[in-house]
């Protein structure tokens, strides 16, 4: 796999770990209703939920992102999701030598108002964008959560690379 495509994961790792070690238990347990309907703990295990979706599947090649840790402790403890954040680290790293290309089928609920899974080919590579893409519109939720509680976050947490780059040319 290209470089410069683990490396940008790794900066949605790094965002995370900052993001972690900055917030209080409080705020990270707190549901600012009626804004949100759940914390910055839960927004932090659903964006786990997928990358370990991806990291379970690999091995089968089966990505399957309905299967949830809904009772995990990661949305609980800011510690727990910041180890949770460092063994991403780690895989992904791990797979850096792997093809961009490999195929994958991934399985997903679709439906509001059946149980409707729905399984698709891809690979690895646009799984990877996936689940950054998906961190990032989580973060830029956390970053409004923040922002409600009176702190700030990094200038670039919650916005995504496109954005960054049309910001950095603008200036």
């Amino acid at each position: 796999m290209a470089n410069n495509h683990i490396e940008s994961q790794l900066q949605i790792v790094e965002q995370a770990i900052e993001f972690l070690s900055k917030v209080s238990f409080e705020h990270y347990l707190q549901v600012l209703k009626p804004h949100f309907n759940g914390s910055m703990g839960d927004h932090m295990r659903h964006i786990l939920d997928h990358y370990i979706a991806l990291q379970q599947g690999l091995s089968t090649q089966t990505i399957d992102y309905n299967r949830r840790n809904r009772d995990s402790n990661v949305a609980l403890c800011p510690n727990t999701a910041l180890l949770s954040w460092s063994q991403i680290k780690t895989w992904l790293i791990e797979i850096s030598d792997l093809d961009a290309n490999l195929s994958l089928t991934v399985m997903c609920e679709t439906s509001l108002t059946t149980s409707q899974n729905s399984q698709t080919n891809s690979t690895l590579g646009r799984e990877l964008l996936f689940v950054s893409s998906h961190a990032i519109h989580h973060f830029s939720l956390l970053l409004v959560m923040s922002s409600l509680q009176g702190k700030h976050c990094s200038p670039n947490f919650g916005l995504g690379p496109a954005t960054v780059s049309h910001l950095r040319q603008s200036a």
